[in-house]
């Protein structure tokens, strides 16, 4: 086997693995689903189960650092990194993204709905951001470029949300929900790329997701509201490539003084 044919192999690999990984925390949303549907569980109890089994989805990684297998570093877990600190203030304009739903305010349905949704959309923010921006550009790391990084780890994670997606109305729904995934996922890499901290974007992932569940616009109305949230993403998206670059730039000036 040719050299360039065992690059071609590690890569095809390492992008298997990814897949791999994102099947695996697609079981437990799945599992919970199927099982509040058998149990016939109500919103509320529904909301708890599927927090649970986020939880639950915790435990792979968890068990692979504590035998050593991993290092709690080498899936982007939270470290103090007073230069990652600084570079959190270019993520400030970021905090746009979640003007456009919230434009006709909350609605409150109950303490206990609250309470459910923030157990659960607390818990999906850690374990996707683990998994995602942590387990899978692990793999990818090893063969590809950093921008090749940030583009497989955002196709696969908009693959990882195309079943939720298919819950939507209509096609235009379902393409939007998808493409809001890829462009989050590439919002969410390049927040770690230059924190080196995880915890920014777990933050950033838990709002997003829980905001939409307390906003009392109508159906056609955050479907606008998320066509716009979408087009906010890409520009942040943009912009934090082009700061990402800068920052590579500044590093090799650096280096050759």
């Amino acid at each position: 086997m040719s050299k360039k044919e065992q690059i071609a192999k590690i890569k095809i690999l390492a992008v298997f693995k990814s897949f791999l990984w994102c099947v695996v925390i697609l079981l437990f949303p799945i599992m919970s689903g199927t099982l509040s549907a058998i149990l016939s569980l109500n919103t509320i109890q529904t909301l708890f189960l599927q927090g649970m089994f986020m939880v639950f989805a915790l435990i792979p990684p968890v068990v692979l650092v504590l035998i050593g297998k991993w290092n709690l570093k080498e899936i982007v877990f939270p470290h103090f990194d007073f230069q990652g600190c600084i570079s959190a203030l270019y993520f400030i304009p970021l905090l746009m993204i979640f003007v456009p739903p919230a434009l006709k305010g909350f609605y409150i349905k109950s303490p206990v709905y609250v309470f459910g949704s923030l157990f659960l959309y607390l818990f999906v923010g850690i374990t996707e951001e683990v998994y995602f921006r942590g387990i899978i550009p692990k793999y990818l790391k090893e063969c590809f470029s950093e921008k090749e990084i940030i583009l497989l780890s955002s196709f696969v994670f908009a693959i990882g949300h195309i079943a939720s997606a298919f819950s939507c109305n209509s096609v235009f729904e379902v393409i939007l929900s998808v493409f809001n995934a890829f462009i989050f996922g590439w919002v969410a890499i390049e927040t770690v790329i230059l924190s080196k901290n995880i915890i920014p974007v777990i933050l950033i992932h838990f709002f997003f997701d829980f905001e939409t569940k307390i906003v009392v616009m109508k159906e056609s109305e955050l479907l606008i509201a998320e066509t716009v949230r979408g087009a906010l993403m890409l520009i942040m998206a943009i912009w934090l490539a082009v700061v990402i670059k800068k920052e590579k730039e500044k590093q090799v000036k650096e280096i050759l003084k």
